[in-house]
């Protein structure tokens, strides 16, 4: 293999890499990632060892939504230059970075400079925590979130509906596994310190991530991976197909994230309902439950839609997610049955779901693979800004009309679906067009 085929200086294997390892590296690497999902798993206990309000542990996430979102967009045409392996080695750099800040700060609010009721204590510990998990574990989600999806879907031309949904689903899974099984680990080796437990994590996910980069090689370095030249690769976009791709991100995040924000009191709302004997105590369980049902339902949407993409058309299947979750929404608020309401309720987050797990695909057939993850950075940004936005708005309904509030957001969730479905729509005639292979003019262009 000349240098010419491995300009990222990445080392090269004797033999032609294993997609599939690849592909298995790039699951572990999201699955790690995806962790940051479980932060309520930690909530509960820093109120109770730091007497933060629920603003501050709310802004911790929130900085970390919009440390994906935005980091993102900066690292997208990084991934040209500087290659898949590079970029995930700095993603899990500043990953578990974020995770050793995050302990620091927890560390020193726990005694050690003073007591935590002292103000200059109590925000200096809060400030360390916010800029360790939120800004600089941010900044290793958008790097590596962005990296791992354009990676694999360059290795998978002929399956990237496949390909995509397979990685983003490692992203749902480690938010599930973490809640779940790997934090409460966490919690009982520490001692239920959350400092220690983020120690513990920083620990586990830096070997996890060290590993699975090894196994991480940019699809440039090989010399054919069965890419076929189309249109895409060489086409001109009006500045207006970028606005409607950030709009069909923003406006499905705004009613995934929404919903996700009130899950567990939606269900505890529709359960109460069918029975108000219900215990306090029972409730919350039953909340619970429907949130981990949901995030598997999250997961395994990002890869069927996706999926299906491949099989019955990226705008078509796309547009159909989109649609019947709108439609859904709109029979939400009849829901009486709690088990009526959790299909549904699976369903409309698979969805969500699906929707990451379908638009890489599609920014890939518009624009082709070398440009794919510079604008699907740039659609991250939209999820970011729907998930500063929404989670506070949704809140903000249940302290104004409580009793109207599930009603109100089910149908604001239903238009914006309906919003994001007219959009996916609007470049059907354009993905037919990009996906026309090209000719060898063109190619020489």
């Amino acid at each position: 293999m000349s240098d010419h085929d491995n300009p990222f200086n990445e080392p090269l294997p004797n033999n032609p890499p294993d997609r599939r390892l690849i592909l298995l590296a790039g699951v572990m690497l999201m699955a790690s990632l995806g962790s940051v999902y479980a932060w309520s798993v930690f909530t509960k206990p820093l109120h109770a060892a730091y007497h933060w309000a629920n603003w501050q542990t709310s802004l911790v996430f929130s900085l970390a939504v919009a440390g994906l979102g935005f980091s993102a967009l900066y690292t997208g045409p990084l991934v040209a230059k500087l290659g898949g392996r590079r970029l995930m080695k700095r993603s899990a750099v500043f990953f578990v970075s974020g995770y050793l800040i995050a302990a620091l700060g927890l560390y020193l609010g726990s005694g050690v400079i003073g007591d935590i009721k002292t103000p200059w204590v109590s925000w200096l510990s809060f400030i360390i925590l916010a800029l360790g998990y939120g800004v600089i574990g941010g900044i290793g989600l958008g790097t590596g979130y962005l990296t791992a999806v354009s990676t694999i879907a360059g290795w998978y031309p002929d399956k990237k509906g496949f390909a995509t949904g397979m990685i983003v689903m490692g992203f749902g899974i480690g938010a599930l596994f973490m809640s779940k099984v790997f934090a409460p680990i966490a919690m009982d080796v520490a001692e239920k310190n959350v400092a220690g437990a983020f120690l513990f994590i920083a620990g586990v996910y830096g070997v996890i991530m060290t590993i699975a980069c090894r196994f991480i090689y940019s699809p440039h370095v090989t010399v054919s991976n069965k890419h076929v030249a189309t249109v895409a690769d060489t086409y001109e976009h009006l500045p207006n197909v970028h606005v409607r791709l950030w709009l069909t991100c923003f406006t499905y995040s705004l009613a995934g994230l929404g919903i996700l924000s009130q899950l567990a009191r939606l269900m505890q709302d529709v359960s109460k309902g069918a029975d108000p004997t219900l215990s306090a105590d029972t409730l919350t369980a039953v909340g619970a439950t429907l949130v981990a049902i949901a995030s598997l339902g999250n997961s395994v949407g990002r890869l069927i839609w996706a999926w299906l993409s491949d099989h019955f058309g990226r705008v078509n299947i796309f547009a159909t997610l989109l649609g019947t979750a709108g439609i859904v929404y709109l029979v939400l608020p009849h829901a009486s049955s709690p088990v009526l309401f959790s299909i549904l309720i699976c369903f409309v987050i698979a969805s969500y779901g699906g929707g990451f797990g379908t638009i890489p695909s599609l920014i890939s057939d518009l624009y082709g693979s070398k440009r794919m993850s510079s604008l699907h950075g740039l659609a991250l940004t939209g999820w970011a800004t729907a998930g500063l936005i929404a989670p506070p708005f949704f809140g903000f309904l249940y302290d104004k009309i409580p009793d109207q509030a599930a009603s109100y957001a089910y149908y604001i969730c239903a238009g914006s679906l309906f919003t994001s479905m007219i959009l996916v729509f609007s470049v059907k005639k354009l993905h037919k067009h990009c996906t026309t292979p090209a000719v060898p003019n063109d190619i020489a262009k």
